[in-house]
């Protein structure tokens, strides 16, 4: 990308709360809150595709990591790593200055595409027929595809910019970043001194680094999002969470968790729902329907508005804290830091229309909380769309094992309410 096309392309806000003592001011501002997981990985987990150096090799995952890298982005950026032999940690920081870690699809006006940002035309150059890579082995290269485009940056990093295999040093990194960018920096961005500092507090211990300006946060974070191995999403307050291919279609829920309408959901998240009605004792008043976001989870079955059975709103406080829910973050209500495994949204207090009595003014629909499940079909997974009837999501993670979902222990999860 040349200098050219990096000053005329837009900015993407994706800055690091407190950038180290390496030219930046120590004014810049926050990085942006996540707004979701991202990225289904298509045919398994890409985090365990070989290649490249080994994942010892590979620097272990920070808590603000973590925290700002959503768990299947994780695992691209750290398989692309692995593949290419280059630090994910490096990878990662560029893919949160260029697009937050998120989407960014299209062709901005420089010809810069994708969630990395890779050159397609015009001032940004054609780099990606040249250096593109099926990330995902899907048999296709999209460069809005993300792994498609973390896999292609790794590739371009390493052969036309000059990055070092993993373990090289912090300056060497850093004038990778400048061959990326185009430019060191600009009037807008310090781009490589940007990138640098939040490699660092994701993991980079390069020869040269800093030190990072928050230590704790930079420290590995020992409950991991999942690695080789590793056979299920983390453990939540209720337990793992598994992927679950079938069976597709919808199933009426039980007659006693609903205010007496028929409601249905996907079939593969009725045990969850149950389980979670008896348990907190709640009612579900929406599941599979058409009269909400047509590109959320509840025209996929895959998402529940609900009310306390007996008015009692201390049973969905207690439910959106054991689903992940904590005040500090139900502005955005969103995974990771809002909703555990395997819920990708929880929307209760403090988010708009959402909530008890006393926190949903004005409260269009009426007071409820909002939980939705993680799908192949979910806001930036690669199946994302509007749907208007319903169509069974390829995949849907659900807790691996509901306990209150069906017989004996349906009747354990009713005497807990």
């Amino acid at each position: 990308m040349s200098a050219a096309a990096a000053e005329s392309r837009p900015r993407r806000g994706r800055k690091l709360a407190a950038l180290l003592g390496v030219g930046v001011g120590a004014g810049v501002s926050l990085l942006v809150v996540l707004l979701g997981t991202v990225a289904a990985i298509v045919g398994g987990d890409l985090g365990c595709l070989g290649g490249g150096s080994s994942g010892a090799d590979q620097p272990a995952a920070s808590r603000s990591a973590e925290a700002e890298i959503p768990p299947a982005r994780l695992r691209i950026y750290q398989a692309a790593g692995r593949r290419f032999d280059i630090d994910w940690a490096f990878l990662a920081s560029i893919g949160a200055q260029e697009c937050n870690h998120g989407a960014c699809g299209g062709v901005n006006s420089s010809g810069c595409a994708g969630p990395m940002q890779i050159g397609v035309g015009g001032a940004c150059g054609n780099i990606w027929v040249t250096y593109k890579v099926d990330g995902d082995r899907d048999g296709d290269t999209d460069v809005n595809n993300p792994a498609d485009a973390i896999f292609t940056a790794a590739r371009i990093l390493r052969q036309a910019k000059g990055a070092p295999p993993t373990g090289g040093s912090y300056a060497a990194y850093r004038e990778a970043a400048c061959g990326y960018y185009g430019a060191c920096g600009d009037a807008v961005a310090a781009y490589a001194d940007e990138v640098m500092a939040r490699a660092v507090q994701y993991g980079f211990q390069g020869s040269g680094a800093p030190a990072p300006t928050d230590p704790e946060q930079a420290q590995p974070q020992l409950a991991s999002s999942g690695g080789c191995g590793s056979a299920g999403t983390p453990a939540g307050q209720l337990g793992e969470a598994r992927r679950a291919t079938s069976p597709q279609g919808l199933r009426p829920l039980p007659a006693d968790i609903t205010p007496g309408t028929a409601e249905s959901c996907d079939a593969r998240v009725v045990p969850d729902v149950v389980y979670l009605a008896r348990r907190y004792g709640i009612l579900v008043t929406d599941c599979y329907g058409l009269g909400h976001a047509p590109d959320g989870e509840h025209p996929l079955g895959a998402a529940i508005d609900a009310v306390p059975k007996d008015g009692n709103w201390s049973r969905t406080l207690r439910l959106a804290r054991a689903l992940g829910w904590s005040e500090s973050c139900a502005a955005s209500g969103v995974a990771p830091s809002c909703a555990d495994p395997p819920f990708r949204f929880i929307g209760y207090n403090n988010f708009p229309s959402h909530g008890d009595p006393s926190s949903c003014v004005p409260c269009t629909g009426g007071p409820h909380i909002h939980i939705s499940w993680q799908t192949s079909a979910s806001p930036g997974q690669p199946d994302n769309a509007a749907r208007y009837g319903y169509t069974a999501p390829e995949w849907i993670d659900v807790l691996a094992s509901p306990a209150g979902g069906s017989g004996d222990n349906a009747q354990e999860g009713r005497t807990r309410a």
